[in-house]
């Protein structure tokens, strides 16, 4: 068993795919492939069920996948152990980022840390989902780090055992159509917007559980009536007129023909 062969079945597992594992790790399919077979003829076993369209780990499968996530972050430390003793970081950082970073310059980010430490190889992520499941792949050693929107509560639902710093704050604001009627309004309450249709993430996600607490805590119901996973696409169904949506307030006055909703109490 070799780490190069452990690697090669992570990226499989996580992506659920020969094609798109190899992709991830930079080799042909084939390679990906050979490791996973190498796998299963050392531990005589089967680590993925092929029969259904899309791969799913066996028992033996999702018991390799754990402790190969902790080996290879063993491995990865002793080469950063190694590479600050010899004079420079070298290695791979995994960085998961949500679909948007708000105004924090996550390239300008990147490109400052691999001109400090060239020898080191970034590589971006992107991660959708609440803020228990982020915390989870932090542990499982899937991402080294994460940049992703953290509310008032978040400390509580990351754990203790996850170091959480401020790189940016932000602003939420409610996004409408410059032709709404909200756009001229000034003072609106919560209670106020009890009949629209609103555009969040899911729940659980980081923005989300902030809106909800809010409407939550004036005592109103709203309606969500569509879900989705980015900024953009929400931001777009609001220019279409599908509904209301809180966001960066910076990407409010970026997108034409919407405009911020003067509230009486926005969020914090």
């Amino acid at each position: 068993m070799e780490l190069r062969q452990l690697a090669y079945f992570v990226a499989v597992a996580e992506e659920r795919s020969f094609t798109r594992g190899a992709q991830r790790e930079h080799v042909v399919q084939s390679a990906a492939s050979a490791a996973v077979a190498r796998l299963e003829q050392e531990f005589q076993t089967a680590l993925f069920d092929r029969s259904h369209r899309t791969l799913e780990l066996t028992t033996a499968g999702r018991t390799l996948l754990a402790r190969a996530r902790i080996l290879l972050a063993e491995a990865q430390r002793a080469r950063d152990d190694m590479g600050r003793l010899t004079g420079g970081l070298s290695g791979t950082v995994t960085v998961g980022t949500v679909l948007s970073t708000g105004s924090f310059d996550l390239i300008g980010a990147v490109s400052a840390f691999q001109a400090e430490h060239p020898d080191v190889v970034v590589r971006l992520r992107h991660s959708t989902g609440p803020l228990a499941e982020h915390a989870t792949a932090l542990r499982e050693g899937r991402f080294d780090l994460m940049l992703l929107p953290v509310p008032p509560h978040g400390p509580a639902v990351l754990g203790p055992d996850l170091i959480i710093e401020d790189v940016s704050r932000v602003r939420l604001g409610l996004a409408c159509r410059a032709d709404d009627p909200l756009a001229d309004a000034h003072g609106v309450t919560y209670a106020d917007l009890a009949d629209r249709r609103f555009i969040d993430f899911p729940t659980g996600w980081g923005d989300r559980t902030i809106v909800d607490s809010l409407f939550g805590t004036a005592g109103v119901q709203r309606t969500v009536a569509l879900e989705v996973v980015d900024t953009t696409t929400a931001l777009t169904m609001v220019q279409r007129g599908l509904g209301l949506a809180f966001v960066a307030e910076e990407l409010i006055a970026s997108h034409p023909g919407l405009t911020q909703v003067d509230l009486a109490d926005p969020p914090p």
